[in-house]
């Protein structure tokens, strides 16, 4: 073979072995994918599978709402896989619930959920036109349940216009009187027999001495309630005290008395 031949030859060798190693190096490239990929799809079946699954769900903090209420909200009662859950979801789901303020839902691997409840709290009811029921309502205006009987301790709001179902809000003026009621003290609380909306005027309450008390609009409401303490501890300690037919607080600082 002459050496024009021979170099030709080896050149040949040489491609093929180049070839050769291209086609290995595809070979490891296509072998390495395929093994990722099914990695991957296995561990997404075992996430998907029974041993990842929402097996174990504690509610907390639900005492008015109730246990079942938040597994249909969030469906829960599934227990579907801890991967598929959206938390946000379910917050968002649990926040819609009358009594809910805020839900906080944490996944607890391997198969568990925790569900943290914060439910409002009811500062005042509200007649419900046409029935003998009331609605109770948190500061916020929120109607939170439908009850047959008043409710010991909760002022009643006066003038509150339609009452949407529980999980709606009262109308503007009426929230302001929700606000207000949300404001009493504990130690006022008795004294207080309805709190009522006088929109554009404000807000007033009635006491179950007969005493009317003019608030104004529903702010510097902390200031106003102090106020009003004030004055119910004077005239309660002043002898052969006037009857009080009004207070008016709309200047807490400068309260006016009319008897």
């Amino acid at each position: 073979m002459s050496p024009p031949e021979v170099a030709t030859a080896a050149l040949r060798a040489r491609r093929r072995e180049v070839a050769r190693a291209a086609g290995r190096r595809r070979l490891r490239l296509l072998l390495s994918t395929a093994g990722v990929v099914a990695a991957f799809v296995g561990g997404l079946a075992l996430l998907h599978s029974p041993l990842f699954a929402a097996g174990s769900i504690d509610v907390v903090g639900a005492r008015q709402t109730g246990r079942q209420a938040v597994l249909d909200a969030t469906g829960l009662w599934r227990h579907p896989p801890l991967i598929d859950l959206s938390t946000a979801a379910d917050e968002r789901a649990l926040e819609r619930l009358p009594w809910v303020l805020r839900a906080t839902v944490t996944r607890e691997w391997p198969s568990s959920v925790r569900v943290v409840v914060t439910e409002r709290l009811p500062v005042a009811e509200v007649a419900l036109a046409g029935r003998s029921r009331y609605a109770l309502v948190d500061e916020t205006g929120r109607v939170l349940e439908d009850t047959a009987t008043r409710v010991t301790g909760l002022a009643l709001v006066l003038g509150a216009g339609p009452v949407p179902p529980p999980g709606g809000w009262l109308e503007p003026p009426a929230r302001a009187a929700a606000a207000v009621a949300g404001a009493i003290p504990v130690s006022l609380v008795n004294a207080v027999a309805s709190v009522e909306s006088t929109w554009p005027g404000g807000v007033r309450l009635r006491l179950r001495s007969g005493t009317e008390v003019l608030l104004g609009p529903a702010t510097q409401l902390r200031e106003k309630m102090v106020s009003l303490a004030t004055v119910l501890r004077r005239v309660g300690a002043a002898p052969a005290a006037p009857t009080i037919v009004t207070i008016d607080l709309r200047v807490p600082s400068d309260p006016v008395l009319t008897s």
